[in-house]
This record gives C-alpha cells, sequence and structure tokens, in this order.
C-alpha cells in the first residue's frame, strides 16, 4: 500500500474525529446557564480544531517532495495540536455538566489519555507501521465509540 493511502487514513482518522465531533457538541444544548469564560473555552477549542484541519489539508505542499515528506515534517505540529484536542475535550466534556462527564464511565477518562499519550509517540516516531496502525485502529474506535454513545441524541 503507497504512502498517500496511508497518509489518507491518517487524515481520515483526524478528520473524522473532527468531523464527527459536531454530533457530540449538539449536547451542549443542555446547558442551561453559559458564563464567558465557557463561551470562550469553546471558542478556543473550536480554534485548535481549525488549526488541525489547517495542517491536515493544506492549501498548497509545493515546497514538500510529496505527501509522505510534508507529514513527517509536520508531525510534531500536527500530533502536538491533536493531543492538546485530547487534554482541551476534557474541559469541553465537563461544560456539558458533571453528570454528563460521569456518564462515560472510566472509558472516557483512559480513552482520552490513550490518544493523547499516543499523539506523543506519533509526535516522535517516523515508523510508518506505528502511523498507519494508529489511524486505522483510532478510526476504527471512534466510529464505535460515536456508535454506542451518540447513535441517538436525546
Amino acid at each position: 500500500m503507497g504512502f498517500r493511502a496511508r497518509g489518507f487514513r491518517a487524515s481520515a482518522a483526524a478528520a473524522g474525529r473532527r468531523g464527527f465531533g459536531w454530533w457530540w457538541e449538539f449536547s451542549l444544548i443542555h446547558v442551561e446557564r453559559w458564563s464567558f469564560l465557557a463561551f470562550s473555552f469553546l471558542i478556543g477549542y473550536v480554534v485548535v480544531l481549525f488549526v488541525l484541519c489547517t495542517l491536515l489539508f493544506p492549501d498548497d505542499i509545493r515546497d514538500y517532495q510529496d505527501w509522505r515528506d510534508y507529514f513527517y515534517s509536520r508531525r510534531h505540529w500536527l500530533f502536538g495540536i491533536m493531543a492538546l484536542s485530547y487534554a482541551i475535550d476534557f474541559g469541553d466534556t465537563l461544560i456539558k455538566g458533571k453528570r454528563y462527564f460521569e456518564a462515560f464511565g472510566l472509558e472516557y477518562p483512559l480513552r482520552n489519555l490513550a490518544y493523547f499519550a499516543l499523539c506523543l509517540i506519533a509526535m516522535r516516531t517516523r515508523n510508518e507501521r506505528f502511523h498507519a496502525t494508529f489511524a486505522l485502529a483510532g478510526l476504527l474506535y471512534q466510529l464505535s465509540w460515536i456508535y454506542r454513545l451518540y447513535d441517538f441524541v436525546g
């Protein structure tokens, strides 16, 4: 399998997490009182997600040999920002309420901590097998997570 397909899987996994993320942001309708701090926090979160998307889908890669060169030269930023998004996600979930946060059980914090740690590893390694496995396993897990918890919102 060529790098373009593996690079696509990595992009699809990260973009999928971001795109599907809007589905569970729907739970914000249950927040009865908004503070400026909570609103500002969410705007900051969206900015982090936007920056991540601009790294995943650049307008131009002429300064790089190919997508592989681009991906590996930007992996520190890409996975650093992705790790940051998993850390910020804790705050986003808490904004929706303590009961909402606790409804996820132990899987939620373990999931975020695992993704955070894997992103730190991805920042440091150029191992294509690791990146392909991380992207594919991450995408499959995210789809499972979304289906199990968010098939219906209400």
